[in-house]
This record gives structure tokens, sequence and C-alpha cells, in this order.
């Protein structure tokens, strides 16, 4: 999973935040490829779950701090995506998943892109708007 400025939203430190998502991710794929075994994929991935919490709480912080009007919804999706992720750690740390399989790859990769992709670019958005309206 390779970083793009089309995943730029504008923010510095969130765009910093989510290359090193993209880095952790990519981590997790290039493993799953060499055939690391089950102790390396469960560190990343117990790291990219974590990582993800760091980084929610800093959206999180400038969507409150901007009065964002989206900000319940949000956390929802951000809540969901952290939960599923633990769900898929302990399962495969229990071996009901064998591999990192698709579902794994796919759900953490296409729920990135996306969430990047719309919300983020939004919450920026609304926080750049916010921070003019200061001037």
């Amino acid at each position: 999973m390779l970083w793009s400025t089309e995943y730029e939203t504008g923010h510095l430190r969130v765009d910093e935040q989510h290359k090193e998502l993209f880095n952790l991710v990519q981590q997790l794929l290039d493993g799953s490829l060499r055939g690391d075994d089950k102790d390396v994929i469960s560190h990343i991935l117990v790291t990219l779950a974590g990582y993800t919490v760091t980084h929610f709480a800093t959206e999180e912080e400038l969507m409150i701090r901007s009065e964002y009007p989206r900000l319940e919804e949000h956390q929802m999706q951000h809540d969901g995506f952290t939960d599923e992720v633990l769900r898929l750690v302990d399962l495969y740390k229990n071996g009901k998943i064998t591999s990192v399989d698709d579902t794994i790859k796919g759900f953490i990769v296409e729920w990135l892109k996306d969430h990047i992709m719309g919300r983020d670019k939004e919450v920026a958005e609304h926080y750049k708007q916010w921070l003019e309206s200061l001037e």
C-alpha cells in the first residue's frame, strides 16, 4: 500500500500519520508475501491497531476543536474500524485465521483508502475553513 499525493488532506500532522499507516500496512503486506512467521505478522497487526488509535485521537481532537458537525458519526467509523482490526488480530493470534488473507488485507486497505479519500478530506477542509474564520 503505497502513499500517493492523492491521499493528502492538506493537514500536515494528519497526512504524516496517514503515511505511517500506509507504511505499516505495507509492512503487513510484505510480511505476508515473504511468508513471515505468525509472531512477526501478529506484531505488525498489533502495532497497526495501536497506531490507528493514536491517529484517530489526533483526528478527533481536530474535530472537537473545530466543532465538526459530524463528529459522532466519524467517531463511530473509527470505533468500528478499530474493533474490526482488533477482532481480526485476535482471530489471527488464536489460529482461527491462518494467514493474512484477502479478508484482512482487503478490509484494512480498502477501509483506509475510502475513509481518507472521503471523510478525512472532508474533516480537513472543515478544519481549514474553521482556522480561516479565526483570522
